[in-house]
């Protein structure tokens, strides 16, 4: 995607909690964790109309509703991910995190005397997995 400031939201998610307490308890409840409940990533980008990619989440990604798979690289390298197969195959020489998700929201925000700014909204799907940079 073209042109991101950042990015909220890459966490495991809060696990659910399953009630185990018996009924002869007397002093607090019992809880074992359950399914992890993946949340939201935010990615708020400098709009460029001309991108393909910003055309992309404001049409026909966001239509869709399809669940992507989605990779974020951090800047402890430049590798980019590769296609092989139809498969993305993420980066070895830099940290990077790879998630399931389908957007959820894109907005789009102009003000006068500034950028054009916007907020992609992914919905999570699943767990985050990781693949780190190896030590130097």
């Amino acid at each position: 995607m073209a042109c991101p400031t950042g990015i909220t939201g890459l966490g495991a998610g809060t696990k659910s909690q399953i009630d185990v307490t018996c009924l002869d308890a007397t002093e607090d409840q019992e809880f074992i964790p359950g399914l992890g409940a993946p949340g939201q990533v935010s990615v708020p980008f400098n709009f460029i109309p001309t991108a393909e990619s910003h055309q992309g989440i404001l049409t026909t990604l966001k239509e869709s509703g399809a669940v992507l798979e989605w990779i974020v690289g951090f800047s402890d390298g430049t590798a980019a991910p590769t296609i092989v197969d139809d498969a993305m195959v993420w980066p070895t020489a830099r940290t990077a995190a790879r998630i399931q998700a389908y957007i959820a929201e894109v907005t789009i925000d102009a003000a006068t005397n500034d950028r054009v700014t916007g907020t992609l909204t992914l919905q999570r799907s699943g767990k985050v997995d990781w693949n780190f940079k190896p030590a130097a």
